[in-house]
């Protein structure tokens, strides 16, 4: 009996770690396909998480677990909100600072003091196809409307107009 309440216990921290409603939802996913391709992310959800005590979510969804019985610096881990595409750049600063032991304050118990010019944590687009096309990159969906290079052409006088009274022609003769 202990067996089975242990068993029922891993698969609902389970299902709360992967965001799934049931076993059926979890294996019929693409996220358990993402989970056993890459096995960081499958071993974090699937190992992981029963171990742990969930310790909070910020507000990009990411969930935050601890184990204290873990070895010193495995201690503490993310499960990423968007597992097909997933970064550690939505990670935010204060999060950041208790995941690599900058700190040891838990942003759900402190009140983190931001500076003016912070921003929210989002996912960068690097590597994507939403990445930044500078004017002229190859991959840039806007044309090119400019030439990268023009010749000098020197400006036209028109033969009908006299040579003035200071020019070089009328000195020379």
């Amino acid at each position: 009996m202990d067996i089975i309440k242990g068993m029922k216990s891993h698969i609902q921290k389970v299902l709360f770690s992967a965001n799934k409603k049931s076993l059926r939802e979890l294996f019929t996913s693409w996220d358990f396909g993402k989970m056993n391709v890459d096995g960081n992310m499958g071993h974090n959800i699937l190992v992981r998480a029963s171990d742990g005590e969930h310790v909070g979510t910020d507000y990009n969804g990411n969930k935050y677990y601890e184990d204290n019985a873990a070895m010193y610096t495995r201690k503490r881990w993310v499960v990423y909100a968007d597992i097909q595409n997933y970064s550690p750049t939505n990670v935010p600063a204060e999060w950041h600072g208790w995941l690599n032991y900058i700190n040891d304050f838990k942003p759900t118990e402190h009140d983190f003091k931001m500076p003016k010019y912070a921003v929210q944590a989002i996912t960068s687009n690097t590597g994507s196809a939403d990445v930044y096309q500078p004017k002229g990159a190859w991959n840039n969906p806007q044309r090119r409307s400019w030439k990268k290079y023009e010749a000098w052409v020197p400006p036209q006088v028109s033969a009908a107009a006299p040579p003035s009274a200071g020019s070089a022609s009328s000195i020379s003769s």
